[in-house]
């Protein structure tokens, strides 16, 4: 998955801009969801969540592909 990719993935999935960028740094920059939460303002608990929620897509999205 590229960062471009996660970009159309995010914004259909997250409304808020800050959740996207936390998202995006847990996923491929290797931060922790505690971490990413702290360092974008984002509520404790919502990162782990919507890190969750971008996998579980990505996986439909590949399996949808390998159809």
């Amino acid at each position: 998955m590229t960062r471009n990719q996660y970009q159309i993935i995010a914004q259909r999935i997250f409304k808020s801009e800050n959740q996207r960028i936390a998202v995006e740094a847990v996923v491929f920059d290797g931060l922790s969801s505690y971490e990413a939460e702290k360092r974008f303002d984002v509520p404790k608990g919502t990162l782990s969540r919507n890190v969750r929620k971008y996998r579980d897509e990505v996986e439909y999205l590949t399996q949808v592909v390998e159809s």
